[in-house]
């Protein structure tokens, strides 16, 4: 009798592991659901199980870890974007509305099915050629709102995403801008500069 109770005491703890695999599977997509249908919903995710990425949950061991990591620069972009237009100068109303969000030094409406990889960044930058002047605050009209437009957004997106995103201004070279006739003759490094622009580059931690 012996060997039968054992064999069948062996059976039940594993059908009570592999339950136990079962359970911690659902119970992980289930809240991973729940968080991608919260407000604000992630721009993406990374699921990592037992230390394998882009593993099944079901592939979990027995009393392993299934972890996900969500990425939420779509919140901070809009925030970015939202504040840029609050604190620019407005005349035309083209300096206000030419900040542009750009991947891969391209610009895109959105990071919409975008997944950021370890080290990579976005940035916004306005692409108008008097958009340094308006930073450096050496236009010649004087409204309140005409300078460091840029970095006062830095330090009101560090403030409230610090936490989720690594913010830095900076100047950017904006390639495909068109140069004008006064640009000829500069030397290479000068033209350079000409095409930075002042920008926000944002991270994810």
């Amino acid at each position: 009798m012996a060997p039968s109770i054992a064999l069948q005491f062996k059976a039940a703890q594993l059908a009570a592991v592999a339950a136990c695999q079962q359970d911690l599977a659902a119970f992980a997509k289930r809240e991973h659901g729940k968080v991608m249908k919260a407000t604000p919903r992630p721009t993406a995710f990374r699921r990592t199980v037992d230390g394998r990425l882009g593993a099944a949950e079901e592939t979990v061991k027995p009393f392993g870890v299934i972890e996900y990591r969500y990425q939420r620069l779509g919140e901070v972009v809009q925030f970015a974007m939202e504040t840029l237009f609050a604190l620019s100068p407005v005349l035309s109303g083209d300096y206000r509305n030419s900040h542009t969000l750009f991947v891969g030094g391209a610009a895109v409406r959105s990071l919409k099915g975008w997944e950021a990889r370890d080290g990579e960044e976005v940035f916004i930058a306005n692409p108008l050629p008097y958009a340094r002047k308006i930073e450096l605050g050496k236009m010649t009209m004087r409204v309140p709102g005409t300078e460091r437009v840029y970095q006062q957004a830095e330090l009101m997106l560090r403030r409230r995403f610090g936490n989720v995103a690594a913010i830095k201004f900076t100047y950017m070279p904006v390639f495909g801008l068109a140069q004008t006739g006064r640009a000829r003759g500069r030397t290479a490094a000068k033209q350079a500069q000409d095409l930075r622009r002042p920008a926000l580059v944002i991270r994810p931690l």
